[in-house]
C-alpha cells in the first residue's frame, strides 16, 4: 500500500462548509469549531503562513466552501490554512482510495470507495470496469493485488492508499 498525497485540489474541502462552523474567536487567528459530519469540537488555530490572509468569519468565497479553505494559488492549488490543527475527520479523510497513472505517468483517474473510477478516458473507465467485474468472487486484498496486475497489463499503475 502507498501513503496518500494530497494533490491541493481543494474539492473536499471546496464542499465543506456546510459542515464546518466557527462557533468562537479564541483570540488573534484561533477559533472554536464545530465539525458536524463528525461531532467534534475543536480549537483552530490559522498556520503563521496565513495570518492576516484570512478571516473566516468575513469571506468572499462561495457558502460551501470550509471556511479555512485559502482561495486557489497562482498555481491552481488550495491550502488549508489550519493544517497543523484540523479536526481527526479532515487528518483521516482520503478523497480516493487509489490513483491510476498512464504510462505517461499523467494522472488517468481516481477511484472512490471500493470499485467506483473517476475517469475522462473511456478505455480506462471500460477496462476497469471488466478488471473489477472479473474478480468480485475474490477477498479483498486478493481484488486489488489482481486489479493492479490487469491494469498494469494495460500500461497503467495502480497505487492504492492505506
Amino acid at each position: 500500500m502507498n501513503e496518500f498525497v494530497c494533490t491541493l485540489c481543494g474539492r473536499c474541502c471546496i464542499g465543506m462548509g456546510r459542515y464546518v462552523k466557527v462557533t468562537g474567536v479564541m483570540g488573534p487567528g484561533r477559533y472554536a469549531v464545530r465539525h458536524d459530519l463528525s461531532n467534534e469540537l475543536f480549537y483552530a488555530t490559522v498556520d503563521r503562513n496565513f495570518r492576516g490572509r484570512i478571516d473566516p468569519l468575513n469571506r468572499d468565497t462561495p457558502a460551501e466552501w470550509c471556511p479555512f479553505l485559502m482561495d486557489k494559488d497562482e498555481n491552481g492549488n488550495y491550502y488549508c490554512s489550519i493544517h497543523d490543527s484540523t479536526p481527526s475527520f479532515c487528518k483521516k479523510y482520503k478523497c480516493c482510495t487509489c490513483r491510476i497513472s498512464g504510462s505517461n505517468g499523467n494522472p488517468a483517474g481516481m477511484v472512490k470507495g471500493r470499485s467506483t473510477i473517476v475517469t475522462d478516458d473511456k478505455e480506462l473507465e471500460q477496462l476497469w470496469n471488466s478488471a473489477v467485474n472479473s474478480v468480485l468472487d475474490l477477498e479483498l486484498n486478493e481484488q486489488k493485488k489482481k486489479i493492479v496486475e490487469i491494469m498494469k497489463d494495460s500500461g497503467y499503475d495502480v497505487r492504492y492508499f492505506e
